[in-house]
């Protein structure tokens, strides 16, 4: 068994096994093994591969970009402290490389996520700073992430009860963020019946309110009545002496378009990864893309007139043809609508991708200027050349840009460049 297999399996072993800690350092409960993750190797999507000795392909992550985003973003909230969301393992490009990059930027106060799992990789990832977990979970999962320091937020009828239960476990109050439905009617307390709710929570032992936040719908019109209806709940729990703790509501759109949505903390999430709330937005700030996608020559041939190329076969040659091969696929994220549609740098030139893609392949023709190599790197994705920009790429291919990010595979290799 090589190495890489070997300590992959070790790891997921130890996943499995739960065995660490790594809660908080003035805990007064020793954690429970069965709770607590401490290894960072045991969660990591920064993966070995897409090296000089490597044909898997990789994504590579683009610091300065990164810096340069949340520079902008800063600047369009008038400096208020960003909440930098990673969910959905950091929207396709990996969370333990873009978490740890983010939370290492003086602009970035804190990280949310809306996976139990990918709070507690952050933290084995080794990021110290605040983390928010926006989604419902469970009793077991509410001790798992008060153990590694991890807010959580609630907002069904039953939460009391819940956290009463966990605190009393693990002898502590739980630190939580209430979640207010104003107008998105997909999660969240309704507005119209959260001020008895968050008088119920906050006069008990077992709570420390952390903060309350909303969810805009990104319709101007729409959100600015949301935004009323939060301001006329945290005026009445003021009223009231509720404590609120940390109040955040803005993500990307109104992080542009509604500067009275700011409150303590801007939600922003995909202005961090380049992309514009919307066309008119582009005037606005100069977002940079942070992610290209690359590969190398597995394999050169020069096909004669008539020959087939793949299963089927779908694609046969007029003439004589050279053809490369390339080990990335639909399964690693590149769409199989680029056949056809889209190209693939290799050096300074743009080569059509062709034929028909499988899983793990996809094929270009060369022919045009086949002075290429067996483990050249093509560049599939890439800001800095406009014709495969990740929007252009997106667009050829038939897809949204933001899609063209979230799909690719999360067991990809990550380089930090």
């Amino acid at each position: 068994m090589d190495k890489t297999r070997r300590g992959f399996l070790a790891g997921m072993a130890a996943c499995a096994g739960g065995a660490l800690s790594a809660g908080s350092a003035n805990s007064t409960v020793a954690p429970r093994s069965k709770s607590v993750i401490s290894n960072a190797a045991n969660i990591s999507r920064l993966r070995k591969g897409g090296s000089a000795n490597s044909n898997d392909p990789w994504v590579e992550i683009d610091a300065q970009a990164f810096r340069n985003n949340v520079r902008e973003v800063s600047r369009m909230a008038g400096g208020t402290p960003i909440m930098a969301p990673v969910k959905n393992n950091a929207y396709g490009l990996g969370d333990t490389v873009v978490g740890p990059l983010l939370a290492s930027m003086p602009e970035v106060s804190r990280l949310a996520c809306v996976r139990v799992s990918e709070g507690l990789a952050l933290r084995a990832a080794g990021v110290r700073k605040p983390i928010l977990n926006m989604s419902e979970v469970t009793e077991e999962e509410i001790e798992e992430l008060v153990l590694n320091d991890i807010e959580i937020t609630c907002w069904l009828d039953d939460a009391g009860e819940r956290l009463d239960r966990v605190a009393k476990r693990l002898g502590k109050p739980i630190p939580v963020h209430f979640f207010i439905d104003t107008g998105l009617n997909r999660e969240g307390m309704p507005y119209d019946r959260a001020l008895p709710w968050m008088q119920d929570l906050a006069r008990r032992p077992s709570v420390k309110v952390a903060g309350i936040y909303t969810m805009f719908i990104h319709d101007i019109e729409h959100d600015k009545v949301q935004l009323m209806r939060f301001n006329r709940l945290i005026a009445e729990a003021r009223k009231e002496d509720i404590p609120l703790g940390l109040v955040h509501a803005s993500p990307s759109y109104t992080t542009f378009y509604l500067p009275e949505a700011r409150f303590d903390s801007v939600r922003s999430a995909t202005a961090l990864f380049g992309l514009y709330p919307d066309a008119n937005a582009v005037s606005m700030a100069d977002l940079k893309y942070v992610w290209r996608l690359r590969a190398r020559i597995v394999r050169l041939e020069q096909l004669q007139r008539g020959e087939t190329v793949g299963f089927g076969p779908k694609y046969t040659v007029e003439k004589p043809t050279t053809l490369a091969l390339l080990p990335v696929g639909s399964t690693d994220g590149y769409p199989s609508s680029a056949v056809n549609n889209c190209k693939v740098m290799i050096g300074d030139h743009l080569y059509p991708v062709v034929g028909s893609m499988s899983s793990a392949h996809t094929i270009v023709d060369v022919s045009e200027k086949p002075d290429v190599s067996i483990g050249d790197v093509a560049t599939l994705v890439d800001p800095d050349h406009k014709e495969i920009e990740p929007r252009a790429v997106a667009k050829q291919a038939g897809i949204g840009h933001y899609s063209l990010m979230s799909r690719l595979n999360a067991l990809l290799p990550r380089k930090l460049v």
